[in-house]
């Protein structure tokens, strides 16, 4: 009887006790599931991580290899420049040479020829720039009345001042203001030797021969002696020589007619 007691006493106790325990393994069971689900989110951390570190590493490697080729073009296209840059530099000191040979041929021919049509030192004509400067600064009485008087007077002052092409323009200017003014035929003289100067022959030319045409100012034959000697200076002989009996016939009396019969006695006509 007593061992019926103390079993059912123990199946009591068994019964009694197991509500305890099972909660005491549940709640580390728990615990161990928050564990793992910390570590596991640590460790999805480090492996987003390396993922990312990977990644960093992969474009860093990506730019420097671009960096590296970037280089090697940059380097590869100086080179061509340079290359380029000397050839140029080569070339234009065979072009700079050839210009100076011509320049030195032209100016010895140009020496030669004066020489020999003048037959003297004394009747080489002076270079157009120097003979028209001393005879621009030897035109005292410049300021000579007329219609459009003070532009006749600006563009005469740029030619003295050796300001060529700013007074080609200024007389071109007045003619076309001014055409009935009877300083024209001064301004057109005057012009073509401004063009002379500046190797505008063609132009010179047709300015001189404005100018001659009227033929009762003093400067027609003035005009004829420089239209004869740009002719002369620019290799046709033949025309100088009938611009400079046109003036004789027209203007024997007059210090241009002088240098015209000079001009002819040394060309041997």
């Amino acid at each position: 009887m007593k061992g019926k007691l103390t079993a059912a006493l123990m199946t009591t106790f068994l019964f009694a006790s197991a509500p305890a325990w099972a909660d005491s393994e549940g709640q580390q069971i728990l615990q161990l599931q928050q564990q793992v689900a910390v570590m596991q989110g640590e460790i999805q951390s480090l492996i987003a991580v390396q993922k990312a570190s990977r990644g960093s590493q992969a474009a860093l490697a990506d730019l420097l290899n671009r960096s590296q080729h970037m280089q090697q073009e940059i380097r590869e296209l100086r080179g061509y420049l340079e290359t380029k840059t000397h050839a140029l530099e080569l070339a234009q000191q065979k072009t700079n040479a050839k210009v100076d040979a011509l320049a030195a041929a032209m100016a010895t021919r140009a020496t030669a020829a004066t020489a020999s049509s003048s037959g003297s030192a004394a009747l080489i004509t002076p270079a157009p720039a120097q003979a028209i400067a001393a005879e621009a600064q030897s035109t005292v009485n410049s300021s000579v009345a007329g219609l459009g008087q003070a532009d006749y007077q600006r563009a005469f002052d740029l030619l003295r001042a050796g300001k060529y092409g700013t007074a080609v323009t200024g007389f071109q200017a007045f003619i076309k203001k001014y055409p009935q003014s009877s300083l024209v035929v001064d301004a057109y003289y005057w012009l073509g030797q401004a063009q002379y100067v500046l190797g505008q022959n063609d132009a010179a030319i047709h300015s001189y021969e404005s100018a001659a045409k009227y033929s009762q100012s003093s400067k027609a034959p003035d005009a004829l002696l420089q239209l004869g000697q740009l002719y002369q200076a620019i290799g046709q002989p033949a025309k100088a020589r009938a611009t400079f009996r046109r003036l004789l016939q027209h203007y024997p009396s007059t210090p241009a007619a002088q240098k015209a019969q000079a001009q002819l006695q040394a060309s041997g006509h």
